[in-house]
């Protein structure tokens, strides 16, 4: 008995290692990994590994009898396990003469939570050739396979073992959707997997979506594991009111495992043909990355247009320099309206400014050191000219990590840099700002006292403009200083604790003549709550404001104790500037507005609240209101309302007198019973001062479960009267690929908080 236990036991030890089904992605036939329809590439499902054979053999059968040596049987509920891999059947019979083992019936695989189920297995063991009708196989998502982010199952008309590593399928058919739930399925006439060198190859493949066929792929070969393989990615396509349609079909190119390359060719109904070119490498030291484009013949243009842009990184440690290391970025377009015109991304088409970089940069628990040449590519509105920006040709800069000495606090910052402009006064700037702190701190509030001398040398060169060089010298003293009260009140919610935060600064800043000196990098900063506490008007280093004055602040905070979430912040502040401020370029980071009266000139009243009102509202503003005017200078309001639901609602306002007046929508609002699994998005920021539409956005979602689609129609302003409309759409078949323009990134840049629906 013990013999003809143990020839059942090796046949179906044998079966168990011979019959491997195909994986998640082995069934995708790669369209996720080698056609890249969808970048995420799910872990391959345990059922294929092949079971450690040196495990623990277990062996149950209602009835098992044999010849020694020549054939056994095993007959009623037969279970086979060794290791997590489990076997059933009705009946298991062995041929020893032949080496072949034969389940007439019906035969089911399961290994943490996959199943394979097939009917009539033949399988010669130690050949590993034979024959399996009719397998279907089911996929579930475990703990094992976090990247499996669906349920899957497929199946076929049958299923050949072809010797070691080697299977061939016939008829295949993979979805993500429930059975009786066909909406889409692909399809493959021929699929042979070769687990010797990890690939397989598929023949006549074809998606059909509602009964309809949409891509048909007459030849595949894909990885069997999570490796890159070279093939073409999802075509995408839509159109634009400036191009067009807009088709396009990559490929990609993996050309080893530290670098690769995608090219792009993109059809333009109405310019013409352009082939774009991305190359991607990565190394223990180093990664960057390269771009082109390239459109000839732009048939509305009437020239040809193209693009290059370059970046890359280097870790100079391991040429015996720690610390140091090194950085190019490079970007380069044919025209003033490359993107205005061939792109419908806002990010893309708001550049002004191409930068040309290369840096070298040095970290140290004693500082950093950075030096680096700068030039600019500036693309032009005819509408709206602007000045180009300075060429740094050197830029060199170095920062001391902060030392503390007797609770004393040194820091120092220093800038060289050689300004060239074709235009404009051209020198050299000699920055340095040591300054000194004594930070004294309690629980319950502190008081910075801190000096500093700002020195300044300019050497010009070009200079027809009546500028001087020369050197500037200004000392900086300042007392920062704040103090926090408690108290804590009891609402029906629970405790709260109100903190009542003062806060004083004072700032002194001698006058000095700056008017003859040149201003290569420098602009006003905004008045706001982050700058009335600093020490300069201004950013750029060629203006150091001059000062006698105090900001006082006050802020207010209620923490619900329970949970720690600050359910509001309240804070007002103003400065009081003791004598006339001389060193100004528009006098707006000032805030001073109105008729002023007295010695003290008073700066307009700021004011903020913010806030986690509810579990499901929070806000955010600010003001700038002039006491003297009576009237609001600046106004920004935002609130949102989000729930567990996927309700998203952004309510936005801003106003700056004689400037901007905005009001800004934006919402994700599923439809819930009136139609369910459907989405509706939108977005619109309207100037209310100039009567018109600055972006608007509306979109559709729909969840079906195993599949989605997205329809996005987005129009934004390129440039003065100038407006780019687009039409994106994307079908998702989760588990598979993604076909058509992603409209994601658009959605996440109009609609603050929007999450797609798989996510909610």
């Amino acid at each position: 008995m013990r013999t003809l236990a143990g020839a059942c036991c090796t046949a179906l030890s044998a079966l168990a290692g011979a019959q491997q089904a195909p994986s998640q992605s082995e069934l995708d036939l790669a369209l996720q990994e080698a056609l890249k329809l969808d970048r995420q590439i799910p872990t391959p499902g345990t059922l294929v590994q092949r079971p450690d054979k040196r495990g623990a053999r277990e062996l149950w059968a209602t009835e098992i009898e044999g010849i020694n040596q020549k054939r056994a049987s095993a007959k009623g509920r037969v279970r086979f396990r060794q290791g997590d891999m489990e076997v059933r059947a009705e009946q298991v019979e062995y041929d020893a003469e032949q080496d072949l083992v034969r389940i007439p019936g019906t035969v089911e695989m399961r290994r943490e939570g996959d199943r394979i189920l097939g009917e009539s297995l033949q399988l010669k063991i130690e050949q590993e050739v034979g024959t399996l009708a009719n397998p279907r196989f089911y996929f579930s998502k475990t703990a094992a396979r976090p990247s499996q982010r669906y349920e899957a199952r497929g199946e076929a008309r049958e299923m050949r073992f072809e010797g070691a590593d080697h299977e061939r399928f016939f008829d295949t058919r993979y979805t993500t959707c429930k059975p009786g739930e066909d909406d889409w399925y692909l399809k493959v006439s021929e699929l042979a997997l070769d687990r010797a060198t990890n690939t397989g190859t598929g023949y006549h493949g074809r998606i059909e979506f509602m009964g309809t066929p949409i891509l048909y792929l007459p030849y595949m070969t894909f990885p069997l594991n999570n490796e890159r393989k070279s093939g073409f990615l999802a075509p995408t396509f839509g159109s634009s009111s400036k191009s067009g349609l807009e088709i396009s079909l990559p490929y990609y190119l993996n050309l080893a495992p530290h670098y690769d390359a995608t090219l792009t060719p993109k059809l333009f109904s109405r310019r013409g043909m352009q082939l774009g070119a991305e190359f991607r490498y990565l190394g223990r030291d180093l990664f960057g990355q390269l771009d082109s484009e390239y459109l000839p013949g732009d048939r509305v243009a009437g020239r040809d247009r193209y693009l290059v842009a370059g970046r890359h990184y280097q870790n100079l440690a391991p040429w015996s320099l720690p610390g140091w290391s090194a950085a190019l970025n490079a970007q380069k377009v044919s025209d003033d309206n490359y993107f205005r015109d061939l792109s419908t991304k806002i990010a893309n088409t708001a550049q002004t400014n191409l930068p040309r970089e290369a840096a070298l940069n040095y970290g140290s628990p004693f500082g950093s050191f950075g030096a680096r040449v700068l030039a600019f590519q500036t693309l032009q509105d005819p509408a709206q000219p602007v000045v180009a920006p300075y060429r740094l040709a050197p830029q060199i800069t170095f920062q001391a990590q902060p030392a503390r000495w007797n609770r004393v606090e040194f820091n120092t910052v220093g800038e060289y840099t050689d300004f060239m402009h074709p235009t404009l006064v051209n020198g050299r700037r000699l920055l340095l700002y040591p300054s000194f702190a004594l930070p004294l701190a309690t629980s319950y509030g502190f008081v910075t006292p801190k000096v500093g001398y700002h020195a300044t040398r300019y050497d010009l060169t070009r200079n027809t403009t009546g500028f001087e060089g020369g050197s500037r010298n200004v000392p900086i003293v300042s007392l920062d200083s704040g103090i926090t009260f408690e108290r804590t009140l009891a609402f029906a919610t629970g405790a709260v604790t109100q903190t009542l935060e003062p806060r004083l600064f004072f700032l002194y800043v001698p006058f000095r003549d700056q008017s003859k000196l040149p201003r290569f990098t420098t602009s006003e900063t905004d008045f706001s709550f982050a700058q009335i506490f600093n020490e300069n008007l201004f950013i750029g280093g060629d203006r150091i404001s001059d000062a006698k004055q105090m900001t006082a602040a006050v802020t207010t905070r209620f923490i619900q104790d329970a949970t720690g979430i600050e359910r509001l912040r309240a804070a007002i502040g103003q400065r009081y500037y003791f004598r006339p401020q001389q060193v100004t370029l528009t006098g707006s980071a000032l805030g001073l507005s109105g008729l002023q009266t007295g010695d003290i000139s008073r700066s307009d009243l700021l004011a903020a609240v913010s806030g986690q009102l509810s579990d499901h509202w929070t806000l955010d503003s600010g003001f700038q209101y002039s006491t003297s005017d009576r009237n609001f200078k600046k106004s920004n309001v935002s609130a949102r309302y989000q729930d567990l639901g996927g309700r998203l609602l952004n309510l936005s306002y801003r106003f700056t007198r004689d400037s901007i007046h905005q009001a800004d929508i934006s919402t994700q609002m599923p439809l819930g019973r009136a139609g369910p699994g459907w989405t509706l998005l939108a977005r619109s920021n309207y100037s209310i001062r100039d009567r018109k539409l600055l972006e608007g956005l509306v979109g559709l979602e729909y969840n079906h479960g195993c599949w989605e689609f997205r329809l996005v129609a987005h129009r934004f302003t390129t440039a003065a009267q100038q407006y780019s409309n687009s039409v994106q759409f994307q079908l998702e078949l989760k588990g598979l690929s993604k076909l058509g323009i992603n409209p994601l990134e658009t959605l996440r840049q109009n609609i603050a908080g929007y999450r797609r629906s798989d996510e909610r």
